[in-house]
């Protein structure tokens, strides 16, 4: 939802229009602003990294244990081994790594991610409520310096800020139908994933669309 701020007024309005004085604001003055409601352990995007991750990593200790037991011993020890019950050892990595991903995601429980868009760039920042454990679930501290009261009288803490400043963007994917978008500041590598309701999906890619042109 767009909101605009008057100097005037010191005040923030909804829609592009001070509610105080009636002044049209600038472009420059107008902020997009929404939230999603996220639990982390129904996130496939984050399950995939952490498939990929355990991939990786029990491919490399394979070919590292087996790679250098040929330099040193031989085909013939490797054979041995590889009939042993290594092999089978290296690769319950995978089941436990996603045993131990989805008790830390579950752990984490709910929470709220809150995006805003200016002339600047588009700006990210995660809460959830002040628990002990879901601070530690996050590999966190448990920081009360991070918790801010909500105006429903509730109080959510402060995990994580991101920032990507227009200029910095190098592409961007649109994906309507999933009701995304992805700034890379590194071509296909670690995007900023904007989530949004599908209702605001069209007012935050023309915003993109304008900071981002050709990319």
């Amino acid at each position: 939802m767009i909101y605009s701020y008057c100097k005037k007024c010191k005040l923030e309005s909804p829609g592009d229009t001070c509610r105080q004085c009636g002044k049209h604001a600038s472009p420059g003055a107008q902020r997009n602003i929404w939230s999603i409601a996220s639990v982390p352990v129904s996130d496939g995007r984050a399950w995939r990294g952490i498939l990929m991750v355990l991939i990786i990593i029990t491919a490399l200790l394979m070919a590292l244990i087996f790679g250098l037991e040929s330099m040193v011993s031989g085909n013939a020890k490797v054979n041995l081994m590889w009939n042993g019950g290594l092999p089978q050892l290296i690769l319950a990595i995978l089941p436990l790594g996603l045993f131990l991903s989805f008790l830390v995601l579950t752990l984490q429980g709910r929470e709220v991610i809150v995006y805003v868009m200016d002339g600047q760039g588009a700006h990210l920042q995660t809460w959830h409520p002040p628990a002990r454990i879901k601070s530690w679930a996050r590999l966190q501290s448990h920081d009360v310096s991070r918790d801010v009261p909500q105006p429903d009288g509730t109080v959510m803490r402060l995990s994580q800020e991101r920032h990507m400043l227009w200029k910095d963007v190098q592409s961007v994917r649109y994906l309507p139908g999933r009701a995304c978008i992805l700034l890379y500041h590194t071509p296909h590598c670690a995007p900023m994933v904007l989530k949004l309701p599908p209702e605001e999906y069209d007012l935050a890619a023309a915003m993109v669309q304008k900071h981002c042109k050709g990319k």
